[in-house]
């Protein structure tokens, strides 16, 4: 398993979107010497949280965005990503 670092994160605590998504969290991530600002923690309808890459767009309009492909590594990113929100809100989000 690579190693990885979940630093600096903001809680936001966001209204439901249209399709009842909401954003709990930011937070910037480091890997393998490599640190994305501002990926995401998010929770759906069912009460299910998630991390997720990065997302954004440049002055310009275009979107950029950083994802999570290996199943793994997204599992165990999206674990201690919650576990580091679950501790600085005192609430007890489920990712599974």
């Amino acid at each position: 398993m690579t190693d990885f670092t979940i630093n600096s994160m903001h809680i936001i605590d966001a209204a439901p979107s249209l399709s009842g998504t909401r954003v709990l969290a930011s937070y910037d991530l480091t890997i393998v010497g490599i640190t994305m600002k501002g990926c995401i923690i998010t929770e759906s309808p069912d009460g299910i949280a998630s991390a997720r890459g990065l997302l954004g767009k440049t002055n310009k309009g275009d979107k950029i965005s950083a994802q999570f492909t290996d199943p793994t590594l997204a599992r165990a990113i999206t674990r201690k990503a919650v576990e580091a929100y679950n501790a600085l809100t005192g609430r007890d989000v489920n990712d599974e």
